[in-house]
């Protein structure tokens, strides 16, 4: 990312939205594929509908237990615990070099707590708050060099406190309040 030395403020807002839109679509493109009623591989008699999953194709009997999906390579590239059909506990995305790509945690089929977000090499990039599904505390994003770029504050969904900006000499270039 590039700062401008004649900071315009709009697009100097635009990076924590655009930063929080791409985070949100990385959300949306990590979660298992819903399909129309077919079984996962590796795990017999796992079926997905809608949000839930289910231990038969008749969608009687939710299903409770571990998930694991894994690369054409092998490794291991997903592991969740299921609970009464729905997401719980920790919840990790690998790379195909075995690090951890995104670490989360869901309570009763909902974000809730912390969710990291780590590069090929293991270095943190991201780091989010959520509580019952609603973006709740404190995030942090990071730039390629480990340099904080960008703080920002959530209570029950909606942008609260200070919200900064830092160029990649670590000086506060803009902050805004909600």
């Amino acid at each position: 990312m590039q700062i401008y030395e004649n900071y315009n403020r709009k697009k100097i807002w635009t990076y924590p939205f655009l930063a929080a839109f791409l985070f949100a679509i990385t959300l949306l493109a990590q979660k298992p594929e819903e399909s129309a009623g077919e079984p996962y591989k590796g795990i017999p008699q796992l079926f997905q509908y809608g949000r839930l999953y289910y231990s038969d194709r008749a969608q009687t009997r939710l299903y409770t237990g571990e998930y694991r999906e894994y690369h054409d390579n092998g490794t291991l590239k997903l592991e969740m615990q299921i609970r009464n059909g729905q997401p719980e506990g920790t919840y990790i995305v690998y790379f195909e070099n075995r690090k951890p790509k995104d670490v989360r945690s869901y309570k009763e089929g909902k974000l809730h707590g912390l969710w990291r977000s780590y590069d090929l090499s293991g270095q943190l990039i991201s780091e989010a708050e959520y509580r019952n599904g609603l973006k709740h505390g404190t995030w942090r994003i990071w730039d390629e060099l480990g340099n904080l770029r960008y703080e920002m504050g959530y209570r029950d969904g909606k942008k609260v406190g200070n919200w900064r900006m830092w160029n990649e000499r670590g000086e506060l270039v803009d902050e805004k309040q909600y």
